[in-house]
């Protein structure tokens, strides 16, 4: 797989028509959307358009109205994003923009100061495609409560693109766990894959077959 999402996939699913409800705020060089307040946080991970296109300040909007401070953090920069069926340069983007000790730096430094200073006690994650690499990732460090993975993408970008062990990554993760893939992501998603191998029962799978990536 030379992308993070299948050929199958939806493209990108824009909503002209809406007005975000939260803010973009900067820290030092990263804009995070904030939208919602409260001490419980979720830290919402964007797929491969990036944070200003399709549903994504939508669903964070949505989610922040039952009672949740959410955050988008622009991990890309720039509102910089990707299509997977049109830029030729996907895999160089992706592995630039997918190196795990700038963006935990990022956490360290600068989300995760700005959550507390916004309120944040508890942490949950969700990340959709490229979003998913995140959720794993953020789901190993302490404070985190909770992850969920819409049509992942953490396998093929790990392990195809990054050279990285899927294992290894399962394993770390310390909270429970929902995924949700699509037709065609991961066989290693799936209900009888090796992230359920590795997580038990703190990893509940909800395969949507009946959907492409992207839904």
């Amino acid at each position: 797989m030379s992308s993070c999402c299948p050929s199958d996939a939806w493209g990108q699913l824009d909503f002209t028509d809406y007005s975000p409800k939260g803010t973009v705020e900067k820290v030092d060089d990263l804009d995070i959307y904030k939208v919602g307040e409260g001490e419980k946080t979720i830290i919402w991970n964007y797929d491969i358009f990036g944070l200003n296109s399709g549903r994504t300040k939508l669903l964070a909007d949505l989610f922040a109205s039952k009672g949740y401070l959410v955050l988008i953090p622009d991990y890309y920069r720039n509102g910089e994003g990707r299509n997977p069926f049109q830029d030729k340069d996907i895999v160089e983007f992706i592995k630039s923009r997918t190196v795990w000790e700038k963006l935990h730096k990022d956490w360290e430094e600068k989300i995760k100061p700005f959550a507390e200073k916004n309120g944040a006690k508890r942490y949950g994650a969700i990340g959709t495609c490229w979003g998913s690499y995140m959720v794993m990732r953020l789901s190993a460090l302490e404070g985190f409560h909770a992850g969920v993975s819409w049509h992942p993408s953490h396998v093929p970008i790990a392990k195809n693109m990054l050279g990285e062990d899927v294992k290894s990554m399962f394993e770390a993760v310390k909270c429970p766990q929902l995924f949700m893939p699509a037709n065609g992501d991961a066989e290693e998603d799936m209900s009888n894959g090796l992230a359920k191998e590795v997580m038990g029962d703190k990893l509940k799978v909800i395969e949507c077959q009946d959907m492409k990536h992207g839904w």
